[in-house]
């Protein structure tokens, strides 16, 4: 695989990583709406439930944000080192 191969794999990397954080930010949201509604029908272990996943969900993403910053550093240096950040001639 040459650089110019490995620098389109990087990019697809990121794209996942992105989509995976846009499906991790709907988790949280779908958790706090249950956790909401939990609370309005008085079902007190589905509201615990529903806060305890919001809290993993949450610290899930910033798990994520820390990786999909560090690879995109990572990439953005592999670009530059290896002269692929120029238009081609």
């Amino acid at each position: 695989m040459n650089n110019r191969e490995k620098l389109e794999k990087m990019d697809r990397a990121l794209r996942l990583l992105d989509d995976l954080r846009h499906s991790q930010v709907a988790l949280i949201e779908k958790a706090s709406q249950l956790q909401l509604n939990a609370m309005e029908f008085n079902f007190s272990n589905m509201e615990k439930n529903m806060g305890d996943l919001y809290t993993r969900y949450n610290e899930s993403l910033d798990m994520l944000n820390e990786e999909l910053e560090r690879f995109e550093i990572r990439r953005n240096k592999f670009e530059h080192e290896n002269g692929l950040d120029r238009p081609e001639e």
